[in-house]
């Protein structure tokens, strides 16, 4: 799930993924993601990160997914759908 708990920050929500090392969430301001910004989260236990500097009033769309290593290998999961926000 995404909210907007403050002006330009969007708090990001998402289920724990068993065996994962770590999630990576991509945001764009349009449906396509276009100009994608991508962030990653460390650690297969965090749920929740707060992405700040957005545009106030602007609407985003956010989507993440798993990684684990295997063999030095980057192995990731399908994203997830896409959830709209609207940035206070």
């Amino acid at each position: 799930s995404v909210k907007s708990p403050k002006k330009k920050q969007a708090k990001v929500s998402w289920k724990k993924v068993e065996g994962a090392e770590g999630y990576v969430i991509q945001y764009a301001a349009n449906s396509k993601f276009k100009k994608a910004k991508t962030t990653t989260v460390k650690g297969g236990d965090t749920t929740q990160r707060i992405i700040k500097k957005l545009k106030s009033k602007g609407k985003y769309y956010f989507r993440v997914r798993a990684y684990r290593t295997i063999d030095g290998k980057k192995i990731y999961t399908s994203y997830s759908s896409k959830k709209p926000v609207r940035v206070k």
